[in-house]
This record gives structure tokens, sequence and C-alpha cells, in this order.
């Protein structure tokens, strides 16, 4: 199954080494089971992050915001299912996770972000799958009336992760695909039904974070396809006090298969992992030759600290 994440790429970052991962497993709930606000907390917090929640007690519903849920149900359709991850578990096989309808996140100060995992509820999936009273079968040329929408069954289900800083002016913004059935081989076409790893720092620093989803499934009053994603595991960081100097260095080749060479004034080379992890280090005179054999391939930040100040740089590895 192929998946496209879209992200703006930044090579020059600020990164933290110590990070605080939000996994909704410090929040109390019984089993197959969630929590909605119906007890007019307005929202709760987890791992030192604060979530919106609304609550309608005229008609007594979960209307924007934030749940957390352990709820394992996979195969009932609908509205009355909204609170249910497609996955029927947590990220890495843990018990609770949140679902977003609407609503951001606010992290209290500005941080730096590592990474977040989401996922389809079973509401979005199955609507997606088979269709409803609303939304389309993804894939067709018609719509949920049966009428050509002009998409030619090339449909895509998105999620924009936008980023915002103390002041709520936007850093960046982050897309990923939780659907897409725009590929020649109709085999390729998903909706995707596991939990999937998303990098946020592209973001930088910011202190909320806001979520849209968009598809090609539209109407009158907007999407036709439920406005819900599942997400948990979100890592972030303090952000350094100090921002980073003018100091030059370069890394190359980027991508690389093995060896990296970096060109800065002298000091001494990080290699961290997105989510903090030293990976190795060493002394530089100006120039050095970094031998990456032993690691992952993955994307990675070249750190270099001199007598100047600090740079860093995003490098992937293949």
């Amino acid at each position: 199954m192929k998946k496209m994440l879209l992200a703006v790429s930044v090579f020059c970052i600020q990164f933290t080494q110590a990070q605080t991962v939000v996994t909704f497993d410090d929040l109390t709930l019984a089993p197959n089971t969630y929590w909605d606000g119906s007890d007019s907390t307005l929202g709760f917090t987890s791992g030192g992050v604060y979530f919106e929640n609304s609550y309608d007690f005229q008609y007594d519903y979960w209307s924007g915001g934030f749940i957390y849920s352990s709820s394992t149900d996979v195969t009932t359709a609908g509205y009355t299912n909204d609170f249910s991850a497609y996955t029927g578990t947590g990220g890495n096989s843990s018990q609770n996770y949140a679902v977003n309808y609407g609503g951001g996140i606010d992290f209290g100060t500005e941080k730096m972000l590592g990474s977040i995992q989401v996922t389809n509820t079973t509401y979005a999936a199955l609507s997606m799958l088979n269709g409803d009273a609303f939304g389309k079968v993804f894939g067709s040329p018609n719509d949920a009336q049966g009428n050509p929408d002009g998409t030619n069954g090339e449909d895509w289900f998105r999620l924009l992760i936008i980023g915002k800083d103390a002041q709520n002016n936007t850093t960046d913004t982050v897309i990923f695909y939780l659907a897409d059935y725009r590929f020649a081989d109709s085999l390729q076409d998903y909706i995707v039904n596991t939990w999937e790893t998303v990098d946020l720092t592209p973001l930088g620093e910011v202190q909320f974070l806001e979520f849209e989803l968009q598809s090609t499934d539209e109407g009158s009053f907007g999407i036709n396809t439920p406005a819900y994603f599942a997400l948990d595991n979100i890592s972030y960081g303090t952000a350094s006090l100090n921002k980073l100097s003018s100091v030059n260095q370069e890394v190359y080749p980027n991508p690389s298969t093995d060896k990296i060479t970096v060109k800065s004034p002298k000091g001494q080379i990080n290699v961290y992992s997105l989510s903090g992890e030293l990976i190795l280090t060493q002394t530089t005179d100006g120039l050095q030759e970094i031998n990456l054999n032993t690691v992952q391939s993955g994307t990675y930040i070249i750190e270099t600290s001199t007598s100047e100040g600090i740079a860093r740089t995003r490098i992937s590895k293949i």
C-alpha cells in the first residue's frame, strides 16, 4: 500500500533532544469505552498538552474538538460510531487514543514537535469504502445520489496539520493523505487502516496545532466525507531559547546512501534522530566525512556546534 506525505521541507531548523510523548494512556478509561465531554469539563490534558472539547447539552452529543477513546469497534458504520479508530487499538497497540472533530491543540508555550501518529476513524473509513447517505464510495465516478460528480473516481481525503506560533502566526503546514484513489494502478488505491507516523519537524517552533480535513467529495455544506480522524503518540520537546546563529553549514550529498561530508567552522558534529536520540558525535576541523553505513534509512538532524554558534540541517539516509 503506497501512502503519500507532502510537507514543505526546511533544511535549517532548531531541534531539541528531550522529548515528551502524549500517549493518552495517562487518562483513565475502561476498555472499549470513551470520554466525550458530557461532564462539562470542556477539554482535557494529556502529556502536559491541552485538548479542547465541545459538547451540545441541548441535543446531547459531542459537537467538536477532541475526545479520548479505547473503542475497538471497526465494523459499525455511521455517526453513532464517531469515537472509534479504524485500527481497533491505539498507536503501537496501546489502549487509548484521541479522535478529532475540529478544534486544535494548545501546548502552553512554543514547542519543537517531533511526530504524530494518525489513522482513519471507523466512521470515515466505512463511509469512503461503502458510501452512505451523504458520502460517496471512493473510486466511483458518481456521488452518493448516483450522479456523476466530475472526479472520474480519482478521490482523496487528506489531513492538513497547521502549526502556529505564540502570536498565532502560521509557521508551516504538513499534509497527510488518509485515502488516495488517484493511482494509475487501482491496486495502489488505499484507505489508511493502520497507524501512520507523520513528521512534524517542518512546522518549526509552535504553540498551537490546528487541523483541517479536505476531500474530493464536496457538497453545498462542505465535505461529505465524515470530518474525523484519530491521533496518538504526539512527541514534542521544549523549544530552544536561543535562535540559531548565522553559522554556515553545508551537508552533501543529501540524500545519501552511506557517507556525508559536513563543511562548517571547527567544532563538534552531532547526528540526531527525529525523536531526539543522539546517534553519533565527532569533532570537525572544518571539513568532516561522516559514515552513516550503520544508520538505518530515515531522516536525521546534523548539528554542528562551534564557538560562533550552532547550525542544524535535515538530511535523508536512503
